[in-house]
């Protein structure tokens, strides 16, 4: 999972799968976008990072972070769960330092991880950072809220909070993560603002056609797994026919002998696969018709209706 803060929001809530994203992501550069697209999805959580129209970054772990992909293959799987519709996005804007903190974050190493605030002593965790003169973030959430603190070299740079922009000197307390039940505690050392190489990743490489091929890929998967239902579909069918079939050739051999199973076998060859009520119906007025040639009506009628039990009861 991906704790962050929403900064100032552009867009929220938006289905990525009725746009395309490359063309989306154009527009961003032209605009010099600073900031970052969150895509949520059930599998994990992905991030895409601007920094004055620049693609910065981006970064997909899974939920259960057994998988983390980052760089052109975290694009790849952002546009696939985008495409397939199981996606969530949101664009929030920030301050241009502050995208490079989040930067540094996101490819930060864990010092601590998950720890429970209610069972933690924060101010020796506070101590370490001060005393190891660590170049850090210490990450606080609950409750879907978020509260990043940066340090560089053991000293505080400020808060990254909800809603903001930019790294702010105080904390309401009163509005505070660490205040909320469940709140836990990440610690990762992170890269200092002047140590981050930065890369283009959209004037490295045109995102267009790694979209392209993964509609491709996907709607090629679709069309097999749809084949192959259809194909299943069709045998279920079948096979239900034949024992419908098998079902009421014992039934009228039952009732009238050798003779009611012949006309079975000729009143049925009219019944659809599907076995539909109006061809049903038909069989039944069919088959009597057909049986009062060596039967009674009664007989008939009793072989019928246990016919129509035995096919509802079937399902």
């Amino acid at each position: 999972m991906i704790f962050l803060p929403r900064g100032n929001p552009v867009r929220q809530k938006v289905n990525p799968a009725r746009i395309n994203l490359p063309e989306a992501m154009e527009k961003l550069r032209v605009g010099t976008f600073t900031g970052y697209l969150r895509f949520d999805t059930p599998s994990g959580a992905g991030v895409i990072l601007f920094r004055e129209g620049q693609l910065i970054s981006s970064v997909f772990v899974s939920k259960n972070e057994t998988e983390r992909l980052i760089a052109y293959d975290a694009i790849a799987k952002i546009f696939e769960v985008s495409i397939l519709g199981h996606a969530v996005l949101n664009i929030y804007r920030l301050s241009s330092d502050l995208v490079l903190g989040i930067h540094a974050l996101l490819h930060g190493r864990y010092l601590e991880k998950g720890q429970d605030l209610s069972q933690l002593d924060v101010r020796m965790q506070l101590e370490r950072i001060k005393n190891e003169g660590l170049t850090a973030c210490l990450r606080i959430y609950a409750e879907n809220q978020t509260t990043l603190i940066f340090y560089d070299q053991g000293y505080a740079l400020g808060f990254f909070c909800e809603g903001e922009m930019e790294l702010e000197s105080t904390v309401d307390i009163s509005k505070s993560v660490a205040s909320l039940p469940g709140a836990c505690l990440d610690l990762l050392e992170i890269r200092s603002a002047d140590e981050i190489v930065l890369a283009d990743l959209m004037g490295s490489a045109d995102l267009g056609p790694i979209w392209q091929r993964t509609r491709k890929v996907l709607l090629e998967d679709r069309h097999k797994r749809e084949e192959t239902a259809v194909r299943s579909q069709e045998k279920d069918l079948k096979r239900r026919r034949e024992h419908t079939l098998a079902i009421f050739k014992t039934i009228a051999a039952n009732h009238i002998g050798k003779f009611g199973v012949t006309q079975v076998e000729k009143a049925y060859a009219a019944v659809g696969s599907e076995l539909n009520a109006a061809d049903l119906e038909k069989y039944y007025i069919d088959l009597q018709r057909l049986a009062r040639l060596v039967a009674k009506q009664s007989k008939i009628s009793t072989m019928i209706d246990e016919m129509k039990r035995q096919f509802s009861a079937a399902g």
